[in-house]
């Protein structure tokens, strides 16, 4: 009867155990996913230029305008991006993102397009890669931007470079 009595009592400990040690883990990996461990998950603030083009559509050195952004990397790959440009004109932006290696990832990110009356125009992708820096601080990207009328043809490609630094 004793035996009986305990090996519940046992079964229950253990599970309790197991349960606070998966709590520990996740609670552990949260703090370094928005600390400064080289990840890239979190909230940056960004300055976007927009560049020339060089042949194979590297960014050149001629920056034509830029503008601030803040950029959303959640831990599931969900990219988010908004600016400073006037909102008028363009739709929220909605994208993806994925590490490449060490401290290199991409990001792609697509919105919508509207003239100044309001008729959808087109939409724009944006791709870039990302290399932060080792103390997980800032970041530097380099990209394209596909425009495409509202029939899906492509119109222009443009490049842009970004530098990023973590929002606290």
């Amino acid at each position: 009867m004793k035996k009986a009595s305990i090996t519940p009592l046992i079964r229950s400990l253990l599970a309790a155990a197991a349960m606070l040690a998966a709590g520990q883990t996740s609670s552990s990996y949260a703090h370094e996913s928005y600390g400064y461990s080289g990840r890239i998950e979190g909230v940056w603030n960004a300055r976007v230029n927009i560049t020339n083009c060089k042949p194979g559509n590297i960014p050149g050195d001629v920056v034509f305008t830029s503008f601030d952004a803040m950029n959303i990397f959640v831990r599931d790959g969900v990219f988010h991006d908004t600016n400073s440009v006037g909102p008028a004109g363009q739709s929220a932006h909605f994208g993806y993102w994925r590490h490449l290696r060490r401290r290199h990832y991409e990001f792609a990110v697509r919105f919508f397009l509207f003239d100044s009356a309001g008729a959808n125009t087109g939409w724009r992708i944006v791709r870039h890669t990302v290399v932060m820096s080792s103390s997980g601080q800032n970041f530097t990207s380099t990209g394209t931007a596909e425009t495409f009328d509202s029939d899906g043809l492509l119109l222009t490609t443009g490049c842009s470079t970004s530098t990023g630094l973590r929002f606290d």
